[in-house]
């Protein structure tokens, strides 16, 4: 019995590093995560994306990789948006075009947004994102 008392007495000032952040929590609570995904960058030329928006290469939006894209005009997904998260840095962004290079789960970023997280001429970043909405 003296050495389960003990064992509990060590582990106690542990468990307060094993709970989970509060990054942690948000993420759980906004559904699924698309973790270490792929990210690379596109010039939208001033052109209207796949969702009929005319895009800049300033604006903070992406192109959906065309697997969860969906089928229809708009796309099921177009103008949602999502939670992105790279580098120790995250913000939200809008679908507003179709990638069709992209691997599943991959994203194609305004160059703005690029360079959110890192310079351009890096080209291809990994990273994590979700629906802001939690679906």
């Amino acid at each position: 019995m003296y050495h389960l008392a003990a064992l509990f007495a060590l582990a106690a000032p542990f468990t307060v590093f094993a709970s989970p952040t509060k990054q942690q929590f948000t993420k759980r609570q906004n559904g699924t995560v698309f973790a270490n995904t792929q990210w690379t960058f596109y010039n939208p030329g001033g052109l209207a994306g796949a969702c009929g928006t005319i895009l800049s290469q300033s604006d903070f939006s992406v192109a959906l990789n065309t697997q969860q894209y969906g089928s229809g005009f708009p796309g099921p997904n177009c103008f949602r948006q999502i939670i992105m998260q790279s580098g120790g840095k995250q913000v939200t962004a809008t679908i507003l075009d179709e990638c069709f290079t992209c691997p599943d789960g991959g994203l194609d970023l305004t160059p703005g947004l690029f360079e959110f997280f890192a310079p351009l001429g890096d080209g291809l970043i990994h990273g994590d994102w979700w629906f802001a909405d939690g679906a």
